[in-house]
């Protein structure tokens, strides 16, 4: 089975009544003994396409109120509002009862979509991707998505190797599945969160970096070959921690944004 196949194996839902439906958190998305956020969010998503009149993630923001543990998860859906050109609703994902995670989204239709389009800043300028290193997996060191993702980090952002404290809190890496798969809209939301945590290239991996909010912009569908990504981090205030992430296509196009605030739990 391909790895694009899995992943939406992995996200899909089923609905139990109008807006109610059940989905099962897998571990193969994992961050030690949690889903990662961006999964999370892409399970969320796969429920509002299902729900709403407009099936495209545009926008989506979600508060992670408690770990989101492996297994059955309840999403109840609530719409807001419908126009022309965009649904949004408000979420909100159970596991035994408990709150997990809130979440606005707003959803359009891309194959819609008309105006102006005009770049004020061009794509970043990366090492070639041959020349770029992918992050060796370790068992018990790295996170479990790992497995599934290819991650080629350029020379600048060798954090495993080479973490410095001259170094930018900034990491500059190709991304893709591992098997070369297309990536989709959804897949995007999942690689917006994908990243090692930025600060990471600058103090080692110091402890662990979970996600409070998180905020995702898709822009567009990206084009076929690996993905330019930029993840950064430029202010720790009282261990809070900003992620600021980019994602450009094969052909120079901006087709996603996120932008984070995270808690930094040094290792005692």
């Amino acid at each position: 089975m391909s790895i694009y196949k899995k992943f939406n194996e992995d996200i899909s839902v089923i609905k139990v009544s109008d807006r109610n439906f059940t989905a099962n958190i897998s571990e193969n998305w994992s961050i030690g003994q949690t889903a990662n956020g961006g999964y999370s969010m892409a399970i969320i998503a796969k429920a509002c396409s299902e729900h709403l009149n407009h099936k495209d993630p545009l926008v989506l923001s979600a508060n992670y109120l408690e770990r989101v543990e492996f297994g059955p998860a309840d999403i109840e859906i609530s719409k807001i509002s419908s126009s022309k050109s965009t649904s949004t609703a408000s979420i909100t994902l159970k596991q035994r009862g408990l709150i997990k995670i809130f979440a606005t989204a707003t959803f359009t239709d891309f194959s819609k979509m008309r105006g102006i389009n005009e770049k004020l800043r061009e794509e970043p300028i990366f090492d070639s991707y041959e020349d770029c290193i992918q992050v060796p997996y370790k068992e018990g060191f790295n996170p479990k998505l790992d497995k599934n993702l290819e991650k080629k980090y350029c020379l600048d952002s060798i954090w495993w190797d080479k973490p410095n404290d001259t170094n930018n809190a900034c990491l500059n890496l190709y991304m893709g599945w591992k098997d070369g798969g297309r990536v989709d809209l959804f897949g995007l939301i999942l690689f917006l969160d994908a990243t090692t945590p930025p600060i990471f290239n600058k103090m080692g991996t110091v402890g662990w970096v979970p996600t409070l909010t998180l905020t995702s912009h898709i822009r567009n569908l990206p084009k076929p070959g690996p993905l330019k990504v930029i993840a950064k981090t430029e202010f720790i205030t009282n261990n809070y921690i900003e992620e600021d992430r980019e994602i450009w296509d094969t052909e120079g196009n901006l087709v996603g944004q996120s932008k984070q605030l995270a808690k930094l739990r040094i290792k005692k």
